[in-house]
């Protein structure tokens, strides 16, 4: 049976970069898909896929009162003029929020994915932000029927610290990726510097100051080898860089910034590894989209990353905040290309068998359809 889904995320990017797949998928099956977001310029692209798309007042910041008052009512009047048959929420904001206001709009039948726990989970227990951030979760994950995470540890989080039932909090293997669009690339070619790309936002919890100065270490010995970073500045984001901040690691040239770009496939096909130092992730798309293309990975071993490296298979794992670390394992694979090729073979394989974009759809849908013919609601 046909069904009208509203998936609603942070931002028209998340939505086209993520759920293209799933979006594509759903309308092939000849389900009606209404996203969601904040408008940031991809909002035509998932026009193109069929889908509608509606802007959200999605705010950038942290808790914001009136920013978040008024997604919630934006929310509210979606659920209420679209009445789709399934509400899917995806990122914190819309998590959170919107559980409450599809609910209160009649909606019945509703999904959440954590798709990572953010700066908020970085700070200690009993912090008074994220005791709010429980409070608010613990709320929000009443409502929906099944709960998705991209990793057992997100999930562990939640269900130990009781703000989700066991019995809904589902996995999933990531959101996928399309292992047809980020084919195998063939290791670069000619005499050139060894590069070393990191694909990120420019925030301290992602491990930017600690790629910035393994590069600074690799260079002292290997003064050829380059260290680019990919990845746009979120100044709205607790975690951000400032403009001097930038502008400081960015001085002895030992990393080039090189800003944001619609398609990393040619950023990754030119380097040699990948690198992801970050303190904690959901489940990372980069090492995924790297792994598809055949390239070693150096991450750290944190949640999310270990889930998606087999460490000295796919890549390499170095504990979290030591750069050190990171540039011993750079200058290991800076001097072994037949264990980069090697590694990138293994994390193709890797790809295929356990992240496959067409697997992990299969698996949301048959979701879709499992609320759909068997819960009720009571009363």
């Amino acid at each position: 049976m046909p069904l009208k889904i509203l998936l609603i995320s942070r931002c028209a990017w998340t939505l086209y970069n993520f759920r293209a797949g799933l979006i594509r998928e759903l309308i092939a099956l000849g389900h009606t898909v209404i996203c969601a977001g904040r408008a940031d310029g991809f909002e035509e692209r998932i026009r193109q896929t069929g889908a509608e798309f509606v802007e959200l007042p999605v705010n950038k910041q942290g808790i914001s009162p009136t920013g978040d008052i008024k997604l919630f009512f934006a929310i509210y009047r979606l659920a209420r003029q679209t009445r789709p048959d399934i509400v899917h929420l995806f990122t914190i904001k819309p998590v959170i929020y919107g559980a409450v206001a599809a609910r209160l709009a009649g909606a019945k039948k509703i999904i959440s994915t954590v798709t990572g726990l953010g700066f908020v989970f970085t700070r200690e227990k009993g912090s008074w932000l994220r005791l709010v951030v429980e409070a608010m979760y613990r709320v929000a994950l009443l409502l929906p029927q099944t709960v998705f995470f991209l990793n057992p540890q997100d999930r562990a989080v939640f269900v130990e610290g009781g703000l989700v039932s066991p019995k809904k909090a589902l996995l999933l293997p990531g959101e996928g990726v399309d292992c047809s669009h980020f084919a195998p690339a063939s290791p670069p070619q000619g005499k050139r510097p060894f590069t070393v790309l990191m694909v990120s936002r420019l925030l301290k919890d992602k491990g930017v100051a600690e790629f910035v100065e393994a590069a600074r270490l690799v260079r002292q010995k290997a003064p050829d080898c380059r260290f680019l970073l990919l990845g746009p500045v979120d100044t709205h984001n607790p975690s951000a860089f400032n403009d001097d901040e930038i502008a400081a690691m960015q001085q002895d040239g030992a990393v080039e910034w090189l800003g944001s770009a619609d398609d990393v496939r040619p950023f990754i096909a030119d380097a040699d590894v990948i690198a992801l130092p970050s303190y904690r992730e959901g489940l990372p798309r980069v090492l995924l989209e790297a792994g598809a293309m055949e390239r070693p990975v150096v991450a750290t071993a944190v949640e999310g990353c270990q889930d998606v490296v087999i460490e000295g298979k796919t890549g390499l794992l170095v504990p979290k905040k030591d750069a050190q670390a990171l540039a011993d394992a750079f200058c290991r694979l800076m001097g072994d290309a037949p264990l980069r090729r090697k590694m990138g073979k293994a994390g193709r394989e890797l790809v295929l068998e356990r992240f496959d974009e067409k697997a992990v759809c299969r698996q949301i849908i048959s979701q879709y359809e499992e609320i759909s013919k068997r819960w009720k609601p009571k009363g």
